[in-house]
């Protein structure tokens, strides 16, 4: 089980704010400026969900990628679902050979 502190440690990602209180989380993800705000909730039992302001659409995806599972054992575990989403699919387009844009990330339509 991953804490939410182990969660936030990716070579991606910058931290821009940290809310613990209130669950929510907003980083940029590699070259990009756009801030990607990730909110936390308490499901049942000891589960999280998460949601995040933006998803990820590079050139390599048809269609923009979103969690099949939104939720993850404790915070932390959540925290990294929705962080390793966002940083696999930019580390896969990038080997590729594609620059990373602004228009990547695209809003969440909850």
């Amino acid at each position: 089980m991953d804490s939410v502190d182990s969660a936030l440690q990716n070579d991606l990602i910058e931290l821009v704010e940290r809310r613990d209180e209130i669950g929510a989380y907003s980083i940029r993800l590699g070259a990009l400026e756009t801030i990607v705000t990730i909110k936390l909730r308490s499901t049942w039992g000891t589960r999280t969900a998460f949601k995040q302001s933006h998803v990820i659409k590079t050139p390599e995806q048809k269609i923009p990628f979103w969690s099949c599972i939104a939720e993850g054992e404790t915070p932390g575990d959540a925290l990294r679902r929705a962080i390793d989403g966002l940083t696999t699919c930019y580390r896969k387009a990038v080997l590729h050979g594609y620059t990373p844009t602004e228009d990547w990330l695209v809003p969440a339509e909850h």
